[in-house]
C-alpha cells in the first residue's frame, strides 16, 4: 500500500467518507489550503530537502503549522516550537496529543528573552519577525542559540516595497489588520543581509518571494475569502501560482523575502 493509499476503498466509502478520505490525503501533502502559507509552505519544503539536522526550533511557532510539518518531515530529529501566545501553545500541545506525533515540545517563551546558547543545529521562524519590535534584538538571541555551523531560515513580509497586483482598496481589512499587528521592523533583501551579516551570520540565499505569482494567488484568496464558492473554484489556479513563484527569481516589488543563512 503506497503513502496516499487509503485504509478503505473508494468503492465500499460512503459519500461522506470518500470525502473525509480526499481532504485527509490533501492536507498530507498541503498541511494549509491558505494560500500565503501555503507558498511559505512550498518554498520551506523545497529548503528542508537539502537539510540535515538533529534539533530544531520554530521561533515563535504560533498554532504550529510548520512545526508539525517539520517534525513530520524529520522523525529522527526534534523539533521545539516556542511562542509568546499561551493560547496559540495550549492548541499545540492538544493537536500533538491529537496527532501523535511525539518528536515536539512546545512552550510558552518570549523570544526577545531567548538564552539558550549553542543549544540547536537549525532554527526556522516564519512571518514572525514583522511581529515584535526591537527585533534585531531577537535576533541576535538566535545567533547565540545556534551551534556553530548551525542554520537559520528566515521568511518574513516586506510590505514598505509591497506593490499590489489589484487597487489597494480592496485589502482594506488586510491593512488595518497589518497597521496593528505588524509592529516589528521590516527589512528589504539588502538591509536584511546587512543585518545578519554584521551579526555574525553568513549568508546561504536570499530572496523575494510573493512576486507577481505569488501575489496573484494570495490576492485572489483574500478578495474571495467570504464567497467559498468562488474561492474553491480558484483554488487549482491559485495553488498553481503559489507553485510558480518558486520557480522565479522575484525582485523589487515582491511581498516578502526568505533567508537563508549560517553561524
Amino acid at each position: 500500500m503506497g503513502p496516499f493509499s487509503p485504509a478503505i476503498s473508494f468503492a465500499d466509502a460512503s459519500h461522506e467518507e470518500m470525502l473525509s478520505l480526499i481532504k485527509k490525503r490533501f492536507y498530507e501533502f498541503i498541511p494549509s489550503a491558505h494560500a500565503g502559507a501555503y507558498i511559505r509552505l512550498l518554498y520551506l519544503r523545497f529548503f528542508l530537502k537539502k537539510l540535515s539536522f538533529r534539533k530544531g526550533l520554530d521561533a515563535g511557532c504560533g498554532p504550529g503549522l510548520y512545526t508539525f510539518f517539520v517534525a513530520e518531515q524529520f522523525p529522527e530529529a526534534h523539533v521545539t516550537g516556542y511562542d509568546i501566545s499561551l493560547s496559540d501553545i495550549n492548541i499545540c500541545n492538544q493537536n500533538k496529543i491529537r496527532r501523535k506525533i511525539d518528536n515536539v515540545t512546545f512552550k510558552p517563551v518570549d523570544l526577545s528573552k531567548l538564552s539558550e546558547p549553542e543549544n540547536y543545529d537549525f532554527i526556522f521562524s516564519i512571518d514572525v519577525m514583522e511581529h515584535i519590535r526591537g527585533n534585531l534584538l531577537v535576533f541576535k538571541n538566535i545567533y547565540d542559540a545556534l551551534k556553530p555551523g548551525g542554520i537559520f531560515y528566515l521568511a518574513m513580509p516586506y510590505e514598505p516595497g509591497h506593490r499590489y497586483l489589484l487597487p489597494r482598496k480592496y485589502f482594506s481589512n488586510y491593512l488595518s489588520w497589518a497597521k496593528r499587528e505588524h509592529v516589528g521592523e521590516q527589512y528589504s533583501l539588502h538591509a536584511i543581509a546587512d543585518t545578519l551579516n554584521g551579526l555574525g551570520f553568513s549568508l546561504i540565499d536570499a530572496r523575494y518571494t510573493f512576486g507577481f505569482w505569488g501575489k496573484l494567488s494570495w490576492e485572489l484568496d483574500m478578495l474571495t475569502e467570504n464567497y467559498r464558492t468562488i474561492q474553491r473554484a480558484l483554488k487549482p489556479f491559485i495553488f498553481a501560482g503559489g507553485y510558480l513563484d518558486t520557480l522565479w527569481r522575484n525582485g523589487p516589488g515582491s511581498f516578502a523575502i526568505r533567508v537563508i543563512t549560517r553561524k
